[in-house]
């Protein structure tokens, strides 16, 4: 228990942001040398790593995902362990989570695996979307795909050391659309003579406010305008040109085809009406988090064992977590850990995981592995 806390805060002291985990992988590596993993694996999308753990006879290989990067925020929190690096926190904890899979490490060296094999991944680049993608592509190539996939995600606001589950879906589908209207220039005295997109903007603003109301959706779905900038600041100028962009979320995977679908063709209707160029794209994409129901009553009956008190979730977490990826190429399932009903939120600038929570993650985790692998 006690390694384990010290590994956080010294992932906690030293955070970095997406595609930047060079020394955070430093880290890791030197605490799982002492553990000794069948093999690891560097260059994993990025600065990830894999440890595998191989069990003593053949059987399936489960995956226990964490996430590595940090967040552009300034951290508040006054500890000994405060980040070190001005602007960069882990204020979403995946310090925690690191140490939590750590821990399997230290589980496996001292009892390893009756059957099958656990593959410890440490996956960059969550926090823009590109992480556990590009980790699955790589885990191809070595011939490395697991046939389950696991992780969690500690959730303020919910009793510390409970376990939070989706029935279906544990959190949403995400993007961000970016919508670009190209107009004409002209002097700010005679702006007939240009094409100012101003007014087209208006109406695609309201178009996108309401678009969860006009079209018939299956479940939750939501746009939320997060940019606008028309033409530039110059006050003898009429602008040109406009860029809009969104976050559009929804909890079922074809309803963010849809969504999308209409957000594209409404905006283009719009701007053909004023005659204005458009083009659109998009950034940051999550699919939903669809849980596989075989595994989730897996993880309850251990809970259960466990004496673990287990809340299932009334509707799926709104925001969007990239482990989505493996929910869509193997049997997976992610779940929450609750860190305290008085903790701020994730991705305030006073957030800190709490280290009475990891061995929870741990024993949880370590024994999903050994149920999972022991099947035939």
């Amino acid at each position: 228990m006690e390694e384990l806390i010290r590994l956080r805060h010294e992932l906690h002291r030293n955070p970095e942001l997406s595609g930047e985990e060079r020394a955070t992988a430093k880290r890791l590596r030197f605490f799982l040398s002492r553990y000794r993993p069948d093999e690891l694996y560097s260059n994993i999308a990025g600065e990830g790593m894999a440890a595998v753990y191989n069990g003593k006879e053949d059987g399936p290989t489960v995956l226990f995902r964490c996430d590595m990067d940090a967040l552009p925020i300034t951290e508040t929190n006054d500890v000994k362990y405060k980040s070190n690096v001005p602007g960069v926190s882990h204020v979403c904890g995946h310090d925690g989570h690191m140490a939590i899979v750590s821990g399997l490490a230290v589980k496996f060296s001292e009892k390893p695996l009756a059957r099958g094999r656990a593959i410890l991944l440490y996956q960059p680049a969550e926090e823009n979307g590109l992480g556990a993608k590009n980790s699955i592509e790589r885990l191809k190539e070595l011939d490395m795909l697991p046939n389950y996939a696991v992780a969690l995600h500690n959730l303020p606001k919910y009793s510390k050391g409970q376990i939070i589950m989706g029935r279906y879906t544990f959190s949403s589908a995400s993007k961000g659309l970016i919508i670009n209207l190209t107009g004409r220039n002209s002097h700010a005295a005679y702006p007939e003579r240009g094409l100012n997109p101003s007014v087209a903007v208006a109406e695609i603003i309201q178009m996108l406010n309401n678009l969860k109301d006009s079209v018939p959706f299956k479940d939750f779905v939501l746009v939320t305008l997060i940019h606008v900038s028309v033409g530039e600041v110059a006050f003898g100028t009429s602008a040109g040109s406009a860029v809009i962009m969104a976050t559009l979320r929804a909890f079922d995977n074809s309803d963010m085809d849809l969504l999308s679908d209409k957000a594209v063709s409404l905006s283009a209707q719009i701007a053909e009406k004023f005659g204005l160029g458009v083009s659109a794209s998009f950034t940051d994409e999550y699919p939903a988090s669809v849980c596989n129901p075989e595994l989730t009553t897996i993880v309850e009956g251990i809970c259960k064992q466990q004496n673990k008190d287990v809340l299932y979730l009334e509707q799926p977490n709104r925001w969007s977590e990239d482990f989505a990826h493996f929910t869509s190429c193997c049997p997976s399932v992610i779940y929450g850990l609750g860190s305290g009903e008085n903790q701020p939120d994730i991705h305030s600038p006073d957030y800190d995981f709490p280290d009475d929570i990891i061995m929870d993650g741990v024993e949880l985790m370590e024994a999903i592995a050994r149920e999972l692998t022991s099947r035939g």
